[in-house]
């Protein structure tokens, strides 16, 4: 049985892996398309979110589908050269290290939306959505430039231990000491401790002051707090979605970083690389990760009316408009048989 075991987290690479990128391109590619939407654009968190999607995407087909490639044609694109070595490695931790981010300034913005409702308007500003996003790319690009330097292509021991593979990792010496010991915890904090803290911390505030609010918006049965109610259900509405969107978010990636901290302890240096990537653990949290990339479009439409109404509209006009194109091509495909029979009778 344990020697089956490394070969569940291939199976788990080659048939999950296809499935979440297919789902996630779905979601993002029309989650991005509703986002552009008139009625969307005048929150100012719409901002946040479509940048949140695109980051999604890309760590998707940056990471995922480089996984997948690897376990299914055994080729990793890392491998190829020096160059697609550091350039991969550092984007892969720029785009996870967004989308976390991202998803703290959205939090951020609501905090402020609920607890300073007549400032927000003045504080929370498109603008300021934009700056923001600017920021939190150029920050994940700076810390993380130490990728580009310490990784390298080495040669490593594969499973029957008497010959050598070369790959892309930390180099060995004073920066593998580092990245293992070091960075790895830096990652865990800037990753899921300080964002977890964050959102958690924000999501009692935003939770407590809600209730709050419906206590005095139920005590006031006048017929002029019609429009505040609607207001406040339609806050409340986007700040539901918010708190799903952070509890997935921490139930997705707080397990790869457990993983990475705890994986020089149990599985030791000696040990043959190729079976390290076969663990079935390391498949799991890594899917469990990417789920949170796959998943976002979902919960946006269980849990925001407008964003469900909107995706209802757009397919109704994608299927519409698939149909007149086939319409189109059935009545030429009818009407060629007729036009060449006509240009044959002239001809005699």
């Amino acid at each position: 049985m344990a020697q089956d075991q490394p070969e569940i987290g291939v199976l788990l690479w080659q048939i999950v892996s296809p499935f979440l990128i297919l789902v996630g391109t779905f979601g993002n590619v029309l989650s991005i398309a509703i986002l552009n939407q008139k009625r969307f654009q005048k929150q100012p968190s719409t901002t946040l979110l479509l940048g949140l999607s695109v980051a999604d995407l890309c760590m998707l087909y940056v990471g995922l589908l480089r996984q997948w490639v690897k376990y299914v044609f055994a080729v990793d694109f890392r491998d190829i050269s020096e160059i697609t070595c550091k350039i991969h490695g550092w984007l892969i931790y720029v785009i996870a290290d967004c989308t976390v981010w991202i998803l703290v300034a959205v939090t951020t913005e609501r905090i402020i939306v609920t607890l300073r409702p007549f400032s927000s308007k003045r504080i929370c500003t498109k603008n300021l959505s934009i700056i923001s996003l600017i920021t939190i790319v150029i920050s994940a690009m700076v810390i993380n430039l130490h990728v580009l330097i310490g990784y390298e292509l080495t040669e490593n021991a594969i499973s029957n231990l008497t010959n050598t593979t070369v790959i892309c990792g930390a180099r060995a010496g004073a920066y593998e000491n580092f990245f293992d010991n070091i960075w790895s915890w830096i990652d865990l904090c800037k990753f899921s401790i300080i964002p977890f803290i964050v959102l958690s911390s924000g999501n009692i505030c935003i939770v407590y002051k809600l209730m709050q609010s419906k206590k005095r918006v139920s005590s006031q049965i006048t017929p002029g707090t019609t429009q505040n109610a609607n207001q406040n259900n339609k806050t409340s509405s986007l700040t539901l979605l918010l708190l799903t969107l952070n509890a997935v978010f921490i139930v997705c990636t707080l397990p790869i970083c457990i993983y990475l901290i705890g994986r020089p302890y149990w599985l030791p240096k000696d040990h043959p690389d190729d079976l390290r990537l076969k663990d079935p653990w390391w498949a799991v949290v890594n899917l469990l990760m990417y789920t949170n990339n796959t998943c976002n479009f979902l919960l946006y439409c269980l849990m925001g009316s407008r964003f469900r109404d909107e995706a209802k509209n757009i397919m109704n006009t994608l299927r519409t408009s698939i149909f007149r194109v086939k319409l189109a091509r059935t009545q030429t495909g009818s009407e060629s048989p007729t036009i060449a029979h006509r240009h044959s009778l002239t001809e005699f």
